[in-house]
């Protein structure tokens, strides 16, 4: 009964500190987001980039110079990126009265008509030519502050890429063997679960997006790259991302297309969203990921809650890392095994 009462007190110490810690945690990331934000995102380039600067490493190229490689073709894949679709959202800013036009013909066309039992109505839907433009502009800001915190996450890279040499030799001065051989083997878990997921997720997003630009290119819809751009960033986003990405161009396909284009274009992008998102992501997902699908779901409302968008594109990375580290820490590991999607197997005595 002694030894009950005592694990048990235990248990609940730990429960405790835990929650004390998570409520911090939570604290700092709502007040220092501007601070912490791109810290992490920097981290997680860091993890995305290291592996191609060793492998230019090992072939003779001296590791800084390396790092500096994978990070000038990032920062210069950015760059071209951000000037064709700043080019093409000016071009379908050009459109706008013409698309505002198309949707007051397109709702006095439908409206009060009965279809299935259901008669339309679009009372209170007006969006003039002005409302889209502020709408673009607000983007615009969206995409201002976006860089601005490219840039802030490219500075921390720099610091992080410096750091990263230098650390593990302080850290095996600074503590003993075994903690310091525990410890790199929780970074290696993390740097490898975080590329895992990063790279599946781009070749992923990418795939997508690929499609989605050929598609939407091949039936004339205007802002083809914009969408496809915008189809890569939402598909980092779990679950509704995919969805929300399909929107802006099935509504312009439905002002702009015959009716019958309009849905053949609409049932090929539903297609390819599926294609890649229930088959071939699952299937490459099958062997980089072990987190229950509801804990996902319930990690991404509470990214999305914290830091918007950014925390929903965050959000996977982040349970990804916080799984690898309680399943290295004895008292955890049990919360680590419930967050798993698949039950590890019971060695036999």
């Amino acid at each position: 009964m002694s030894q009950f009462t005592d694990d048990f007190s235990s248990r609940l110490r730990t429960i405790s500190n835990g929650a004390i810690i998570v409520t911090l945690l939570v604290l700092a990331l709502i007040h220092l987001r501007s601070v912490i934000e791109p810290f992490i995102i920097a981290i997680f380039i860091f993890f995305l980039l290291a592996p191609g600067a060793h492998w230019l490493n090992d072939r003779g190229v001296p590791l800084f110079p390396a790092y500096a490689l994978v990070v000038g073709a990032l920062a210069g894949a950015f760059t071209l990126i951000g000037m064709w679709l700043y080019q093409d959202v000016s071009a379908f800013a050009e459109g706008i009265p013409e698309y505002s036009q198309k949707l007051d013909e397109f709702i006095g066309k439908w409206e009060g008509k009965t279809i299935l039992g259901f008669t339309l109505t679009f009372e209170g839907l007006s969006i003039s030519s002005e409302q889209l433009e502020s709408t673009l502009l607000s983007t615009f800001g969206e995409i201002g502050n976006f860089v601005s915190l490219m840039i802030t996450v490219f500075v921390f890279l720099i610091f992080i890429i410096l750091e990263a040499e230098t650390l593990p030799t302080r850290v095996a001065a600074a503590y003993p063997t075994e903690i310091n051989t525990h410890l790199k083997e929780m970074i290696a878990d993390m740097s490898d679960g975080v590329f895992r997921y990063v790279r599946v997720k781009t070749i992923v997003s990418f795939g997508t997006a690929f499609v989605t630009a050929l598609i939407l290119f091949t039936m004339g819809v205007p802002g083809w790259f914009l969408w496809s751009a915008l189809t890569f960033i939402l598909n980092y986003v779990p679950i509704i991302g995919s969805l929300i990405a399909m929107i802006p161009p099935s509504i312009l396909a439905i002002l702009l297309l015959e009716p019958t284009v309009a849905i053949v274009l609409i049932t090929v992008l539903i297609i390819n969203q599926q294609v890649w998102g229930q088959f071939i992501e699952n299937k490459m997902f099958g062997t980089s990921l072990d987190i229950s699908p509801i804990v996902l779901l319930l990690v991404t409302v509470f990214w999305y809650w914290l830091w918007g968008i950014m925390g929903m594109v965050l959000a996977i990375p982040m349970a990804v890392v916080a799984k690898i580290i309680l399943s290295k820490i004895p008292e955890t590991r049990p919360i680590s095994i419930l967050l798993s999607e698949r039950a590890p197997a019971i060695e036999e005595e």
